[in-house]
């Protein structure tokens, strides 16, 4: 196939990259691939740790479609041996272990949304299954010799938690091995990942050499703050916005973000023209300095721009209207929305946080937090009692949670 010229293609795979080892090797190894008419290999392996994914994820994932935009195999790896083991990077302690069929299951919804974004025709799946479940035990020696307890404790986190008095079992410490051997197996030019897996990452540099492979280039993508705007993204810090999300919650979520993030997430989350999103930028400073405007963009602007090319990503343009039509009825308009869920409810009566809990799938711990901060509305009145007892005899309530969720609910007859 005729792959673009080299400049083009280091412009569209450089474009959100934190840090590259290295740079010089990428060219030369795309003029290569051009001459010989043969596709770069190019690998982002997930441990499949939960059954669903948020958008700090498909930052790298997104890095790999420009890969495979370029005309390059994108290979995406499914740690269904080392998910069981679990990621040491920045754990301060052992991850809880997994079933394999527990890991598969997450797999299956993994790959349902990953290929929202990934061609799944010109995309090889692949599992490290393939070659741990077949290693013998002298293998699994041969592997840990390449290595040295030293050099694992060059880690930040291992290096803390021996200081602490943290337990760390041996397999954490195979981890990184067992990710760079993922390399060696599938022969990679280019390994994608986070800049919190830099360690891993150089693992797999270090084991082709010791195998005799060249060592592949390693790409790093800066990690993605989340609705919070300090945190990293996180199901556990609770402020992500899931791939899965309705276009509803997906456009709303999206216009929750602080500003100063909106050029990142343009950057990192979307195809968007560098152009275009530079003049974004431009004009998001312009406001903030209280220039005088030679643009005439106001935030709430590029910030619905922003939400629009998010959820078309991973619904379509009329989903990304829609979510928009709904944002501007229900947040900027204070509009009930048109259609809201009706719920029916066993028991008659019930306490706001414990009610507030279900109808938001949060934690009561959260639901209370809400209360108290006029997060809920029965009725169109804020309620700031966790405790206070709801009735449902005989009525239908309106119950909102946050700007965007709402609920009628009433007691089933």
């Amino acid at each position: 196939m005729a792959f673009p010229d080299v400049e083009t293609q280091i412009r569209h795979i450089m474009r959100g990259v934190e840090e590259i080892i290295h740079e010089e090797e990428l060219r030369r190894m795309i003029l290569k691939s051009a001459q010989a008419d043969t596709p770069i290999r190019v690998k982002l392996g997930v441990d499949p740790t939960a059954s669903d994914i948020h958008l700090g994820h498909m930052v790298t994932i997104r890095k790999l479609k420009h890969f495979q935009d370029m005309g390059h195999t994108a290979i995406f790896l499914i740690g269904d041996f080392t998910a069981r083991i679990g990621d040491p990077t920045e754990r301060s302690e052992a991850r809880v272990r997994l079933t394999k069929e527990q890991v598969w299951e997450h797999a299956k919804d993994y790959k349902d949304q990953v290929f929202k974004i990934l061609d799944e025709q010109r995309t090889e799946v692949r599992n490290n299954g393939e070659w741990f479940d077949s290693m013998t035990f002298a293998d699994c020696l041969d592997l840990a010799y390449r290595s040295t307890v030293a050099r694992m404790l060059e880690r930040n986190d291992f290096e803390r938690r021996f200081k602490d008095g943290s337990p760390i079992s041996i397999t954490e410490f195979l981890y990184p091995l067992m990710q760079g051997y993922d390399s060696v197996a599938l022969n990679c030019h280019v390994e994608l990942g986070g800049t919190d897996q830099k360690f891993n990452l150089l693992a797999g540099r270090d084991l082709q050499l010791q195998f005799g492979q060249d060592p592949q280039v390693v790409i790093m993508t800066p990690l993605i703050e989340g609705l919070d705007g300090s945190k990293k993204m996180s199901k556990t810090e609770r402020n992500y916005i899931a791939v899965d999300d309705t276009p509803e919650d997906m456009f709303g979520k999206t216009m929750s973000i602080q500003d100063d993030l909106i050029v990142k997430y343009f950057t990192l989350l979307t195809d968007v023209d560098l152009d275009e999103v530079n003049r974004f930028g431009r004009a998001l400073e312009e406001v903030e300095t209280h220039q005088e405007l030679s643009d005439p963009l106001h935030p709430m602007q590029i910030k619905k721009a922003l939400a629009r090319s998010i959820v078309s990503e991973y619904h379509d343009w009329e989903a990304a209207k829609r979510g928009e039509e709904h944002f501007e009825k229900v947040v900027q308009r204070r509009e009930l929305p048109s259609e809201i869920p009706l719920l029916d409810l066993i028991e008659r009566k019930h306490q706001a946080y414990e009610l507030v809990a279900t109808l938001g799938a949060i934690s009561k711990a959260e639901a209370r937090r809400l209360i108290t901060q006029g997060g809920v509305k029965i009725e169109g009145l804020k309620i700031e009692d966790p405790v206070k007892e709801i009735d449902l005899e005989d009525q239908e309530l309106t119950i909102q949670i946050g700007k965007r969720k709402f609920f009628r609910v009433k007691a089933g007859g």
